[in-house]
């Protein structure tokens, strides 16, 4: 059976993702999600990675991976150009500010992560969280014990501080409560409640703002909307770009919030989710259909 699918409009396709939860799971990338990410380049798509994470080492090995054009850091406070390995755009929060979430972090013995894009600091010098954060950040070793410094700055300007419950699980109930120490700075930072604390950006700065600026600044050359554009993800700090554009998937997996916000759903994290939101994607946009699709027709013509 020969299916001439052809393409309804010359649109390019734009994709956004999130990484933990929605790439992959501790470090587990599939597979099937690099061949579905791997078609929709080869049909003229951009695939680009948006993830809570630093401009760092970790991210540039996915990078790699997946071929991607533009990475979207730090929760939306980095942009970085994959293709010309630099960092084209950062937002970051003043040093008063900074220095007023240490004090209240270090008061209340919470373990908390920032950096710019050069620096990147600790506050306390514990091994649990430290470790399992810098494995997310950092792949060797050596980068991990020699990068990194204690915070003793105090003319800091962050892209994004991380906060962290301590010695408990991840449990929103917790960072509920942490978020209560910081809430009076609501109206000069963007803070996010997530499974594991707290995410703190510069004001009016999140994943939706950065898809925001890089359509207005760096796809301005294509006829595009945002309604053009697809995200994916998982977590809270996901919503944002959820809400702002007009194909959304939430992950199976993902937190009531997500779910919330997003037009479209696909399947977990484990079930290559990701890769089946874009192929959904291709086709409402474009009318573009992966040949496998079209096997099981096939099978059923020549019965």
């Amino acid at each position: 059976m020969n299916i001439d699918l052809k393409t309804t409009n010359d649109k390019k396709p734009v994709i956004f993702s999130d990484v933990d939860g929605t790439i992959y799971r501790l470090f587990d990338l599939k597979k099937e999600v690099i061949k579905d990410v791997e078609f929709a380049l080869s049909q003229g798509a951009d695939f680009n990675i948006c993830t809570g994470n630093p401009v760092q080492q970790r991210m540039f090995w996915l990078i790699d991976e997946l071929k991607a054009n533009y990475l979207i850091g730090s929760s939306g406070a980095q942009i970085y150009d994959c293709k010309n390995s630099k960092i084209v755009k950062s937002w970051h929060i003043n040093k008063s500010l900074v220095n007023e979430v240490v004090k209240i972090a270090k008061e209340n013995n919470i373990q908390g992560f920032l950096w710019d894009d050069n620096q990147y600091f600790y506050l306390l010098e514990e091994k649990k969280i430290k470790n399992e954060v810098f494995e997310y950040h950092f792949l060797d070793d050596i980068t991990r014990q020699n990068y990194p410094q204690l915070f003793i700055k105090d003319d800091f300007e962050a892209v994004k501080i991380e906060l962290y419950n301590n010695d408990v699980a991840e449990d929103e109930r917790y960072s509920n409560q942490m978020f209560e120490l910081f809430k009076h700075l609501e109206n000069d930072l963007t803070i996010i409640i997530t499974n594991y604390g707290l995410e703190i950006s510069p004001k009016g700065i999140d994943k939706g703002s950065a898809i925001k600026w890089m359509i207005e600044n760096i796809y301005n050359q294509y006829d595009l909307k945002l309604e053009d554009v697809m995200a994916i993800g998982d977590s809270n700090n996901d919503v944002p770009m959820l809400q702002i554009v007009g194909y959304s998937y939430a992950m199976a997996n993902s937190s009531k919030q997500a779910l919330k916000s997003a037009n479209y759903f696909t399947s977990s994290v484990e079930q290559n989710g990701l890769g089946e939101a874009v192929l959904d994607y291709l086709y409402r946009l474009k009318n573009i259909v992966k040949k496998y699709m079209l096997h099981e027709f096939e099978n059923i013509e020549r019965k």
